[in-house]
């Protein structure tokens, strides 16, 4: 980054020579195709005006909003890593050129706070950061560092995540993030992935092919994950052990599973809630689960709208869930999970039951039309839209004191299993479709807009 005094003796430069004008006066696009350059396009670094003369990308900013502006270069990886590393001071903006950047390692940030990536074009396609060729690190971008906001860009082809984040106050705007390979189980695991933080906005994002989740909030306090389109994914978006988080308004389809809305164990996080699920419109999510064998998504069966797995606190409403194969709500303790993934849980921190879900004024159509796997042990076709395991927490004694609370439409489209035994909770013998105890409401968990 060129500092103040390298500013002001260009500027100065600039004035006194009628010459000097021209070069360095040039519009935007004449100081990137002659930055770091010597006039004929091959960057060797000898060039006059906007580059600092290494020709690593680096480009003199210029740009309103622009405190660094980069250019795709000969050695992606030194010029976008140099720039988050010695480019930059709290508080700066780096703008990227359009053009495609193929770093073959993983980029990072821990120093600087506040700082901006933002990309130049007029789509978030024009500007690509491609990592099929990445030797080094798990991830294509790993930050540390608060305030981060990541904005305006296409992430592809990782080979672990896409996007990482474990710090407070992150934005994640108008991005895509993608494999060429389409949805196989060698993507990366999760797409956008803010963790470990407070205070993160993941909006207007497009995810296809993350063999996790798209979208994940995990250990998180205070979430916004609105207007994004999330497809073609093992789970389109996972808020786990996360408390206070607002998911609306988000196009949700052809993944295996819509939303997962989860407490797991063995977390530095021990608990999560106040998660509002409003206004999102989620379909035809039963594709093929292709996660790795072995994780938490792999144990998943496909085709369920929004899965609630222990996690308390949770309203449910607004939603549009169609073209669903099987349920298209399905609130469960993680006694019920560890009965399908085969892995008990050994830590006595967690809780793993799901109190006060408030599940109201939600349109489904054409669900539970086809359930298989583990969803057709709930009979034949079509199955209720609307389906709650029944156990009930160690310290309460009925299942109206769970506060499972459902509005019209869902008490006629429900059923729910007896207290009975883990493995028959929702066998032919103790499923009911009374809905005596849910007929109830729940205070609304507070809307979230900004931070």
């Amino acid at each position: 980054m060129a500092t103040i005094l390298t500013r002001s003796l260009t500027l100065a430069l600039c004035l006194l020579s009628l010459a000097a004008l021209t070069a360095c006066g040039d519009d935007d696009a004449d100081v990137v195709s002659d930055a770091g350059g010597d006039g004929d396009g091959d960057g060797d670094g000898d060039g006059d005006a906007g580059g600092d003369g290494d020709g690593d990308g680096d480009v003199d900013s210029g740009v309103p909003g622009c405190d660094l502006v980069l250019a795709p270069s000969d050695d992606d990886t030194e010029t976008l890593q140099t720039a988050l590393i010695e480019g930059v001071t709290s508080g700066d903006t780096i703008c990227l050129e359009p053009g495609e950047y193929r770093p073959t390692a993983e980029l990072s940030l821990t120093a600087f706070r506040d700082i901006t990536l933002k990309g130049l074009g007029e789509t978030r396609e024009d500007v690509v950061i491609d990592f099929a060729d990445q030797e080094t690190g798990d991830d294509g971008i790993y930050v540390t560092a608060d305030g981060f906001t990541i904005e305006n860009m296409w992430i592809k082809n990782s080979p672990g995540n896409g996007v990482v984040v474990s710090a407070d106050d992150s934005v994640f705007r108008n991005l895509k993030v993608t494999w060429d390979t389409g949805s196989v189980t060698e993507n990366g695991a999760y797409a956008v992935y803010p963790t470990n933080c407070n205070r993160t906005i993941v909006e207007n994002v497009e995810v296809i092919g993350a063999s996790d989740a798209g979208i994940y909030v995990g250990q998180c306090r205070e979430a916004i994950v609105r207007n994004n389109i999330v497809r073609a994914n093992v789970i389109g978006i996972e808020v786990e052990n996360t408390t206070t988080a607002d998911v609306y308004d988000n196009t949700i389809e052809d993944n295996a599973v819509g939303i997962l809305a989860v407490i797991l164990p063995n977390l530095d996080k021990k608990d999560g809630g106040d998660v509002l699920l409003r206004e999102n419109q989620v379909s035809g999510n039963d594709r093929e689960n292709f996660a790795e064998e072995g994780t938490t998504a792999a144990a998943i069966p496909p085709g369920c709208g929004i899965l609630v797995i222990g996690l308390p606190d949770v309203e449910i409403r607004g939603n549009t869930i169609t073209d669903q194969t099987g349920p298209a709500v399905f609130v469960a303790s993680y006694e019920i999970f560890e009965l399908l993934s085969g892995a008990p849980s050994d830590d006595p921190e967690t809780d793993k039951w799901p109190k006060r879900i408030y599940i109201h004024d939600n349109m489904f159509e054409d669900v539970g039309t086809a359930p298989t796997g583990d969803w057709d042990l709930l009979g034949e076709p079509p199955i209720p839209a609307v389906i709650w395991d029944g156990r009930l927490a160690p310290e309460i004694e009925t299942q109206a004191e769970m506060e499972v609370c459902l509005g019209e439409e869902e008490q006629m489209q429900f059923v729910k299993g007896a207290t009975g035994e883990v493995a028959d909770v929702l066998g032919p013998s103790t499923r009911t479709t009374d809905t005596t105890d849910h007929e109830c409401e729940l205070d609304p968990l507070p809307e979230l807009e900004d931070f």
